[in-house]
């Protein structure tokens, strides 16, 4: 046990009807983020590691918020005496259909689960590797309720530790705060990094929060400045996942694979952001060759303006099947600059399938990227 701020338990639930001293089942499948880390051999190493911890901080990712969602990855960081001493990422294969709104959310996608464990093989040991532990969550109970409705299709006890919640304790420590999201108390408490929306990495950033929110002697009153640019934060937050769900709720629809040859080199595949390509209304012949809603490979090289205002101005030229067909706007540069490598890059295009465009006859190319830069 150690010491903090806020503690809670639950009622006991039922006992599992049967042990489960073994998986009940399980597959010897690289995990999505670590190809030489073996499934079986990564869950018997936590639980053996549980065994010398007094804490956990864990954090889950699953395919919707209700009853019927289930987990699809777990990430836990075990603590003993205020140190961590074992990480644990684990992706699981649910069974069932993954929503645009997740993937987009987390970057998980239906191939990355289809080889990997299922609830039947990860969860029960789990189950029984924390029951001696404290609980430590970022809205800990929400993950809670996801192992307990995973516990209660698999016939084991219910969770009913003692747990710990930086969400709480930041009410605490930030009474005015407008928005406490993990991302938000991350940056109340001076973390300067940004939430992935994976389960380890949450888990990272909800211990260092933890850490430093029980380091705080006092509350801090947010000035009314403080409050309404978090504020601001919050509602651009909010506007970017909207922006993600509706993109990767139209990706879901359409066949996204190239179909031209792809250049040599290194790749950069990102769908975040599509951004214009300058010129490319002079190379009508080439794109019509493809026409509406093609995804391309483009080859992408550092350049400069070579005319108009911004002339001179650093960008990024776009090569269709070796041919250049433009460049990316001073302004787009500069969001995404430091993006590509100095060498270049292989990068994905697409040709919108736009009313507007068809009625008009022109064809536009657009250059996938990754978000802007913050700064």
């Amino acid at each position: 046990m150690m010491d903090g701020e806020i503690v809670y338990s639950q009622p006991y639930g039922e006992p599992c009807t049967e042990p489960h001293a073994e998986p009940r089942h399980a597959r010897h499948a690289a995990h999505a983020q670590a190809a030489d880390v073996d499934p079986v051999e990564q869950l018997w190493s936590f639980v053996s590691a549980a065994g010398n911890a007094d804490a956990i901080v864990f954090d889950t990712e699953t395919t919707g918020v209700g009853d019927a969602a289930r987990i699809i990855e777990i990430g836990a960081l075990l603590i003993r005496d205020h140190e961590p001493i074992f990480e644990y990422d684990q992706l699981i294969e649910p069974h069932e259909e993954l929503s645009a709104g997740v993937t987009g959310l987390t970057g998980i996608t239906p191939a990355d689960l289809a080889d990997q464990p299922d609830a039947g093989f990860v969860i029960p040991p789990f189950l029984t590797a924390i029951r001696p532990l404290l609980l430590i969550g970022h809205n800990v109970s929400f993950d809670i309720r996801m192992l307990n409705v995973e516990a209660g299709l698999l016939g084991c006890r219910s969770v009913t530790n003692d747990y710990r919640d930086t969400l709480a304790l930041s009410r605490r420590m930030f009474p005015n705060a407008p928005c406490r999201s993990l991302q938000e108390v991350m940056r109340l408490v001076g973390i300067d990094e940004t939430e992935e929306h994976r389960a380890v990495s949450d888990a990272r950033h909800t211990w260092r929060c933890w850490q430093r929110l029980n380091q705080m002697e006092r509350p801090t009153i947010l000035s009314d400045e403080q409050v309404e640019e978090s504020r601001r934060r919050n509602t651009a937050l909010r506007r970017r996942r909207t922006v993600d769900f509706m993109r990767s709720s139209y990706l879901s629809s359409r066949d996204t694979t190239p179909v031209n040859a792809r250049p040599e080199g290194e790749s950069i595949e990102d769908f975040t952001c599509g951004v214009t390509v300058s010129g490319d209304t002079k190379h009508q012949d080439e794109l019509s060759r493809y026409g509406y809603d093609a995804w391309l490979w483009v080859t992408v090289t550092h350049g400069v303006i070579d005319s108009g205002r911004n002339a001179g101005h650093p960008t990024l030229c776009v090569f269709l099947d070796g041919e250049e067909i433009g460049h990316i706007p001073a302004l787009q540069e500069e969001r995404h600059r430091g993006q590509v490598p100095p060498e270049g890059a292989v990068m994905l295009a697409h040709i919108p399938n736009s009313k507007n465009d068809k009625e008009n006859g022109v064809y536009r190319l657009r250059l996938q990227m990754p978000a802007e830069n913050d700064d």
